[in-house]
């Protein structure tokens, strides 16, 4: 994925690139310290991602955003009023952080463009693939004996994948075998591993970036679960 980081702040732009470092997907960063840079930049180049700053020194970044339809964005920005929060939303940013924000919810809104990118792909999308993106971090109700936000139903689905593999496995291929986003899949097998069924070790392939690879510990113990 490539990513144009439009920061004026250099120190602001290196948490970006360190945090976008933390993460299992291959990024490959570019980045501009101006709208006029911006511009320059995407006449010439071709962009997956960008995170866009609103107080630039030559600018507003909501004001760029008509111009960069068809682009997902993630704005990251100190704006918090609600007039820059609703134009950003009303030209179709798919995630909004405001400034200081941390790793988890940078992960998050990464994850999040992935999803989106990922269900844009498909020739085809049928309405539980709509509703799983649209309603993913929200709580599902009547689940007493799981976390919130997990589903009874689909921790089946995930379990049921599971028993397929006799070795190691990657979010991205229970997320891939079962179509549904990977930051979903990563809570339940984060509910899995938090109740001993799984286990979770780093393995670190050419990229030098760490990957999360589960193994199924306690087999007996998930199928009584199905």
């Amino acid at each position: 994925m490539k990513v144009l980081i439009i920061e004026d702040d250099p120190m602001v732009a290196m948490i970006h690139k360190e945090y976008f470092k933390r993460k299992e997907h291959n990024f490959g960063i570019s980045h501009v310290t101006s709208l006029e840079d911006a511009k320059k930049f995407l006449e010439n180049n071709e962009i997956d991602l960008i995170v866009l700053d609103n107080y630039l020194t030559d600018g507003q970044g909501i004001d760029f955003l008509p111009e960069l339809k068809g682009f997902p964005i993630i704005m990251i920005t100190a704006a918090n009023d609600i007039q820059t929060v609703e134009a950003a939303l009303s030209n179709g940013v798919v995630d909004y952080l405001v400034k200081p924000f941390t790793y988890e919810r940078f992960s998050q809104a990464i994850d999040k463009v992935h999803d989106y990118v990922t269900l844009l792909s498909k020739e085809k999308i049928n309405q539980d693939l709509i509703d799983e993106y649209l309603n993913s971090g929200r709580v599902e109700e009547n689940e007493d004996s799981l976390p919130k936000g997990l589903s009874r139903i689909t921790l089946k689905k995930v379990l049921e994948a599971i028993q397929q593999h006799n070795e190691g496995f990657t979010t991205q291929q229970i997320a891939d075998e079962l179509d549904i986003s990977r930051i979903t899949i990563r809570k339940y097998l984060n509910h899995l591993v938090s109740i001993n069924i799984l286990s979770e070790d780093a393995e670190y392939y050419t990229s030098g970036r760490p990957v999360s690879v589960f193994t199924l510990i306690e087999r007996n113990k998930l199928e009584k679960m199905l």
